[in-house]
């Protein structure tokens, strides 16, 4: 898995890449975790790239959602293919994260 990370205002993006699984989930903790210390409380997980998901993955990302919120912060998702998108619906996860097609979606939506 490969991440990178962007300001794009009023956002912090995180450019997820590969697949998001028990032996690198851990990575994605580590990002998440420093964008939210440094402050930012509007993230965007782009997950074009993203071709697959296991359940630690969700774990982490539920967790960092949990805690931006504390804050009143929000995290987006963007750009999930149609199997990583089938993970978050028979979790249940599309209930609780906020979806979008693209990152731009996303942005808009956080300028709203």
């Amino acid at each position: 898995m490969e991440i990178n990370r962007k300001k794009s205002e009023p956002a912090e993006i995180i450019m997820v890449k590969g697949r998001i699984d028990a032996q690198n989930s851990s990575i994605l903790d580590e990002n998440l975790k420093e964008a939210i210390k440094s402050g930012s409380g509007k993230i965007i997980i782009n997950m074009n790239e993203v071709d697959y998901i296991s359940s630690s993955g969700l774990r982490v990302m539920l967790s960092a959602l949990k805690t931006v919120r504390l804050s009143g912060g929000d995290i987006k998702l963007s750009g999930l293919k149609p199997f990583v998108m089938d993970v978050f619906v028979v979790s249940g996860f599309n209930s609780i994260f906020d979806i979008h097609g693209s990152e731009n979606e996303a942005l808009s939506d956080f300028i709203k």
